[in-house]
């Protein structure tokens, strides 16, 4: 396990790469991304639980970003974006064997294949935690325009489940009530 607590380590202080492009001021780290993607698919599991197997789509958020802990948060503006893919799967092969969790690299697999519901629902996850993260950074620092986030989330959803919450998030008539961090 020590292995893997250092790839999480990393992952937890890795700053992603688009909010900090656009100068967002100490932007969200892969880690808590893959968090809140993992905690909205548990608060989800409560009403369609006979439609996924919501243990999966928690353990597919939990690790769809592991091998940026060895190659950092590629975008699709970046040059290593065509080979991303492939960089991924070798990366994720190695988190495998060195932290001994075979179950990463099959998890990832699972998500970058995008074929299985649960999988489809995870990805739909991370573009929706995108989405809400963009609403969250704007109101925080109004001189950041982020719609490009928004836009390209809403493109990539791919499940019904998903549609209908962009829908809820496009349709709100209030702001989300986004709070500084408690002192």
């Amino acid at each position: 396990m020590k292995r893997l607590l250092v790839y999480s380590e990393i992952i937890k202080h890795l700053p992603r790469t688009g909010w900090k492009r656009k100068g967002v001021p100490e932007p969200e780290t892969v880690a808590s991304h893959s968090w809140q993607m993992a905690l909205m698919a548990l608060y989800l599991s409560q009403g369609n639980a006979l439609e996924y197997d919501f243990d999966k789509v928690i353990k597919l958020c939990l690790c769809h970003d592991l091998a940026e802990s060895k190659l950092g948060d590629i975008t699709p503006i970046d040059a290593a974006y065509s080979s991303k893919a492939v960089r991924e799967t070798a990366a994720m092969a190695e988190i495998a064997v060195e932290a001994d969790f075979p179950a990463a690299a099959e998890l990832f697999a699972e998500y970058e294949a995008g074929e299985t519901p649960e999988a489809q629902l995870a990805s739909d996850l991370d573009k929706l935690d995108m989405y809400v993260q963009s609403l969250d950074y704007e109101q925080k620092f109004p001189d950041k325009d982020l719609e490009e986030f928004r836009r390209s989330a809403a493109a990539g959803i791919k499940t019904a489940l998903g549609r209908n919450l962009l829908r809820d998030l496009q349709n709100r008539e209030e702001p989300l009530p986004f709070r500084n961090m408690p002192e």
